[in-house]
């Protein structure tokens, strides 16, 4: 995976949990399907996710209710990055 967007963020850090066997060749047979390690795999998952959630607080703050976002107009991971800020 590349490096940190920011300099100043660690650019190495260790998540761990723990999975049961069909959970993990469950996510292991979908990261070989599209040719991505499950480490990536894993984590493209939870940054879409963690993406998605500060993007439906972030208008929930608003009183806004977004329109789904359209996935050629934002770098990836630009909520994470505004919300680390």
């Amino acid at each position: 995976m590349s490096e940190s967007v920011r300099q100043d963020l660690p650019a190495i850090d260790h998540i761990g949990f723990q999975t049961s066997a069909e959970q993990t060749l469950v996510i292991r047979k979908a990261a070989e399907l599209i040719g991505w390690t499950v480490p990536e795999y894993v984590l493209s998952a939870a940054l879409d996710r963690a993406e998605r959630d500060l993007y439906e607080h972030a208008a929930a703050l608003a009183g806004t209710t977004p329109p789904p976002p359209d996935p050629g107009t934002a770098e990836p991971y630009v909520a994470v990055v505004v919300a680390l800020g």
